[in-house]
């Protein structure tokens, strides 16, 4: 069997209770040498193999079955040691009593488990070091007045956010490392020690990449969060300047795009997104607009006049099934924005996400504002009526446009 490398000084029950299964599942893996004996010490390397082979014996696979394959040199365990599968810590009390030393419920804590995805734990079972981490962030928010439920929703948010990723690595991964590998002859062992090997490299700069990725994005926008603030007051006090010539922000989304995803995985996504990137990018640059954000499934575009952007937004909405792409619809409004570092902030931004999320498969949908100040004579528009949207305090006068026969 694959060497357990450097023992921890964990006893027996302590292995059980951070593995979550029977001292006597434990001593079956040291009679059957899965495990060091107990004189050698045990770690979190062992905890970890111990969850593992639990899994596999649960699945109706025997751990002398395991075993022989790894004996055999057929299959591989080396992957348990890799940082990839390092996971926190456990504390020496229960959920039950991490929640009365907290004052809150322990329903609190299983509800946090179960918006990150996972089934809620046993009150009895050990708790985790993650676990301190996640009721310090619902404490906080307590603090501030916020309802647990929202703070629930968010942290689900987080946990789809980051499962997303760790798919898309996984699929990354398995189209272009691990298939041409096999391709050439590797065996399974073969391959999980290739990975491992791999992990140990690349898994630090991934993590890294995803902090920074977060903190980029943070920045933009709590910004955004700061100009609006900025916006409002100035228009309380009646301050707010009139722009002679305000630029347009369009917004193209694809109908469907999420539902596609989870039915496709997130390969076919980033193929669907390289595919709507190179679309819009050339209809932008070609109508005098310039990118400004990319969001997967759309994008953001800023035009220097209003006329030219809804030119633009009926191009994508037209050309976009020629290339293979799902229906897109498009919001523009015009009126000032903020710049900085590249990207633009304010509401008139704002109101044209807004506006993209009204639109309909194939509508190009803009403000009143914008039909105003698009004096081409290749377009005509509909009215659509005053349409509340959210986060909007009063109904919106929208508008359909159309290229004119």
């Amino acid at each position: 069997m694959d060497d357990a490398g450097r023992a921890g000084a964990y006893s027996i029950r302590d292995v059980a209770e951070r593995a979550n299964v029977p001292e006597g599942f434990i001593r079956h893996l040291i009679a059957v040498g899965a495990l060091p004996g107990k004189e050698a010490g045990l770690g979190p390397r062992e905890v970890r193999r111990v969850r593992l082979l639990h899994s596999w014996t649960a699945a109706g696979l025997s751990v002398e079955t395991i075993l022989a394959l790894v004996d055999r040199g057929a299959l591989s365990l080396m992957f348990l040691d890799a940082p990839v599968m390092e996971t926190p810590e456990r504390l020496d009390r229960s959920y039950e009593q991490l929640a009365a030393d907290r004052g809150v419920p322990v329903a609190l804590v299983q509800a946090v488990h179960q918006a990150i995805g996972f089934a809620p734990p046993d009150p009895a079972d050990r708790a985790g070091e993650d676990d301190v981490t996640m009721l310090d962030v619902a404490e906080l928010f307590r603090g501030a007045g916020v309802h647990d439920d929202a703070t629930l929703r968010l942290l689900g948010v987080y946990a789809d956010s980051v499962r997303r990723i760790a798919q898309a690595e996984a699929e990354y991964y398995e189209a272009n490392i691990e298939r041409p590998l096999r391709g050439r002859g590797l065996d399974e062992r073969q391959l999980i020690e290739f990975g491992t090997r791999l992990g140990d490299r690349v898994i630090a700069l991934l993590e890294r990449v995803t902090v920074m990725l977060y903190r980029r994005h943070r920045e933009h926008v709590w910004t955004e969060h700061a100009i609006n603030h900025v916006e409002e007051a100035l228009e309380r006090s009646g301050v707010q300047e009139r722009v002679p010539q305000p630029p347009a922000i369009c917004f193209v989304d694809l109908t469907g795009y999420t539902r596609l995803t989870e039915e496709r995985g997130d390969e076919f996504s980033a193929e669907v997104a390289g595919r709507l990137a190179s679309l819009v990018k050339n209809i932008s640059r070609d109508r005098g607009g310039r990118p400004i954000r990319w969001l997967g499934d759309g994008g953001m575009f800023h035009f220097r006049e209003p006329g030219p952007a809804v030119i633009a937004g009926l191009d994508m909405v037209e050309h976009s099934p020629a290339v293979d792409l799902p229906p897109a619809h498009v919001g523009i409004h015009s009126g000032p924005v903020v710049s900085q570092d590249g990207d633009v902030y304010g509401r008139t931004v704002n109101l044209a996400a807004r506006i993209a999320s009204y639109a309909q498969a194939g509508q190009v949908v803009v403000s009143e504002e914008t039909v105003h100040r698009s004096s081409d004579s290749a377009l005509r528009f509909e009215p659509l009526g005053a349409v509340e949207l959210k986060g909007v305090a009063k109904p919106l006068p929208l508008y359909q446009a159309f290229r004119r026969s």
